[in-house]
């Protein structure tokens, strides 16, 4: 091979090896924002999915309310609260499970002039959180009306 060649073919050679700064720029940008995008998707799938349990759940307990205001007469009062469906006398209508929401808190109920109030702090399990899941009567609501006004 003469020296002519062999030093033209190393010239392409080293032309071609390697990317620009601004060709690796795009490709890290690129993979970051489908992270991102992978990430956000898989944490808000969890959320989501620990609503749904809650919804499931809170609509399982207005069903053992209806069982237990049939058993008694009435609804339990807010101070005896959701425990009443696993202390009654005989065959308990409610575990201790069924009166956790998805996140693993314990629903929150209060009896009102409108009916039976289940409630959920949600992921943060503050009370009056943004976070905050209300059912009245069976039909989930926004815990702000509610608290505002039918929950006297």
């Amino acid at each position: 091979m003469n020296l002519n060649k062999y030093l033209k073919i190393k010239k392409q050679l080293t032309a071609q090896a390697g990317f620009s700064i601004l060709e690796i720029i795009i490709v890290v940008a690129i993979i970051g924002t489908l992270m991102g995008v992978i990430v956000s998707r898989i944490s808000g799938g969890t959320d989501n999915a620990k609503s749904g349990i809650t919804d499931t759940k809170a609509y399982t307990l207005q069903s053992k309310l209806i069982q237990y205001q049939l058993s008694f007469g009435k609804f339990p009062t807010t101070a005896q609260g959701l425990q009443a469906l696993t202390t009654n006398p005989g065959t308990p209508i409610a575990v201790e499970q069924d009166l956790h929401d998805g996140w693993d808190n314990t629903f929150d109920y209060k009896l009102t002039n409108k009916g039976p109030l289940i409630i959920s702090n949600g992921k943060d399990g503050q009370p009056g959180s943004n976070e905050s899941l209300c059912y009245l009567n069976g039909k989930k609501l926004d815990c702000k009306t509610v608290e505002a006004g039918a929950a006297n």
